[in-house]
């Protein structure tokens, strides 16, 4: 028989985003079975041939009538509670000298997913819900598979369905990157792993530009050497003449002191004439060079002249010598700006030997892009050999470096080229509540907000996404969850969801290793995915004590470890 006319249940409530269904028992009158076994197996004929199907798992799909079709609903939680019998059902019991029985109710909590016409058409949402008493129908795992064929563009698969094995998890790549997407989950969940899987599908392209922002080391081992350019940011170089005014500003001025005003304004002066007078500047025949023009300027000079201002003098109307205008107003400002030049750690950014004219800009982007003699489809760039302080920096001076080359691309070419941005750990410097990593939040936001128009795509994995900026994540389209078990984030990630599914995050902690529910455009309705295993896979899995404590003990070389710690190396 049809899968549409084996009944399962009935609707005994409606919600407005859900729907409750009690189960019925399982009966077979004239040869036709409805209802459910007490092990929750059924077998279903499809096309001559009795297809087994679980009932009731979290995850796996039902079939509601409604008048124009059926709404297929997604299972998020089965539970049972004891039934009343009643007063004649009783009374007939103690009539025969029977001892009357509560008969348990199984029911399922089901969230609407879509509606399928009565031509096996899927469409999402709907308009129509389920009355009471409506009955509840198996899906086929067929049924579903049509579904998804219909949806997916092109072959690009992250993995298979957890609940069908045979089938591939297809996605809409377009939506997934061009709408920004966040794949979110506890540690151990999987997340490296995850993110490892998807570039390895991304650079079976014959192109791609992606750049994959490693804060631990995780991923070196992850990638075809023949895709890859994996970069220690560490012996890269991002000069402080890239930084537009309000980043070198930032890093310079503290926006608290009462000389602020006066240090921020002058600063624009002098870095305004620095640009301009630059020698070399002259010969780009650049009409108008502004205070944010990516040209080179020589810092030195600024320095200079912030130490003539600050201790500089003029006559006053007694004819003697008086302190200037702006004398002591640099002092603090000159003292961060030494500390800054004075930190070796920044000295890929305030001592460039590599980058340290206009005419090398172009030798820097064509590493940040991968396009190099050998072009790269993914761009690793290593930040874990940097400090804290300093990896904000550089991570807000390439993400808005990458915008604003996508930004003037299409306006030279008409067209877009796409960038697509992977954001480990992004709690860590994209984080609203810390101020310290203001200007590469800032950087992230601006992509989030405004990248879709100019093809830059984010993506932003985390393990704490409470602390996410709220701002990157509600532009975020495509959520793929992994294992989340801490109450507070599984209540957050609730809010960042449409109502209609925020009913799924029950879900979360039940997840493996490697497995997601893919929520969002993406995918056509929500989705529980078994991740691709990567191969090969990043350097994330976790210490093993027991193994390792278990070996020989051996000497280790604690001069070694102290001496580059030491020096930074």
């Amino acid at each position: 028989m049809p899968q549409e006319q084996y009944i399962i249940g009935k609707t005994v409530g409606v919600t407005g985003d859900q729907v409750l269904v009690e189960l019925l028992d399982h009966k077979v009158d004239d040869q036709v079975q409805h209802g459910v076994p007490d092990n929750m197996s059924i077998s279903v004929t499809h096309e001559n041939e009795k297809v087994p199907l679980l009932i009731g798992q979290p995850g796996t799909f039902i079939s509601i009538a409604i008048p124009n079709g059926f709404l297929l609903s997604i299972v998020t939680n089965i539970h049972m509670k004891e039934g009343k019998l009643s007063v004649t059902e009783v009374k007939t019991a103690e009539a025969i000298e029977l001892y009357p029985l509560d008969s348990p109710s199984r029911y399922l909590n089901v969230l609407p997913i879509g509606t399928v016409s009565s031509s096996g058409e899927f469409e999402r949402g709907t308009d129509v819900f389920p009355t009471v008493n409506s009955s509840a129908f198996a899906v086929l795992p067929s049924t579903i598979n049509k579904i998804y064929e219909s949806f997916a563009e092109g072959v690009f698969s992250i993995g298979k369905l957890s609940l069908l094995p045979s089938q591939e998890a297809k996605i809409n790549l377009d939506s997934f990157l061009s709408r920004h997407a966040a794949i979110l989950g506890q540690t151990g969940g999987g997340k490296s792993w995850t993110v490892a899987s998807i570039l390895q599908e991304i650079a079976k392209f014959p192109q791609s530009t992606v750049v994959l922002l490693d804060l631990h080391g995780e991923y070196k081992t992850a990638f075809n050497v023949d895709d890859v350019d994996y970069v220690d940011v560490k012996e890269l170089e991002f000069p402080y003449w890239l930084m537009n005014s309000e980043e070198i500003i930032e890093l310079m001025v503290d926006r608290q002191e009462s000389a602020a005003p006066n240090q921020i304004a002058k600063f624009k002066e002098l870095l305004q004439d620095s640009k301009e007078s630059h020698p070399e500047n002259a010969n780009l025949s650049i009409p108008k060079i502004t205070i944010d023009t990516p040209v080179y300027f020589d810092f030195d000079s600024i320095i200079s002249e912030f130490r003539s201002l600050d201790v500089g003098t003029k006559i006053g109307a007694s004819g003697k010598s008086i302190k200037g205008d702006f004398n002591g107003q640099f002092t603090r400002l000159l003292m961060r700006i030494d500390s800054r030049l004075n930190d070796k750690r920044y000295d890929l950014i305030f001592k460039p030997k590599r980058y340290n004219t206009s005419a090398s800009m172009k030798d820097l982007f064509m590493k940040l892009l991968g396009e190099g003699s050998v072009p790269k489809k993914i761009t690793v760039f290593d930040l874990s050999s940097i400090p804290f302080d300093v990896r904000n920096s550089v991570i807000s001076l390439m993400i808005r470096c990458l915008f604003d080359f996508s930004y003037w691309y299409r306006r030279v070419n008409s067209k877009a080229y796409p960038i697509s941005i992977f954001c480990d750990e992004a709690h860590i410097y994209l984080n609203e509540k810390e101020s310290s990593t203001t200007a590469s939040r800032l950087s992230a936001e601006r992509i989030a907000k405004e990248g879709r128009k100019y093809g830059v795509s984010l993506t932003v994995i985390s393990q704490r996404p409470r602390e996410v900026s709220s701002t990157i994540l509600s532009q975020c389209n495509s959520f793929l969850c992994l294992r989340i078990s801490n109450p507070d984030d599984q209540s957050y990630v609730k809010s960042l969801l449409p109502d209609s599914m925020r009913g799924i995050v029950n879900m979360f902690s039940s997840l493996r290793r490697g497995e997601g529910i893919l929520l969002g455009d993406s995918v056509i309705m929500p989705t529980r995915i078994k991740i691709r295993r990567p191969d090969p896979e990043p350097d994330s899995d976790d210490i093993s004590f027991y193994k390792q404590w278990n070996e020989a003990h051996e000497e280790i070389d604690v001069d070694g470890v102290l001496n580059s710690w030491r020096k930074q190396e």
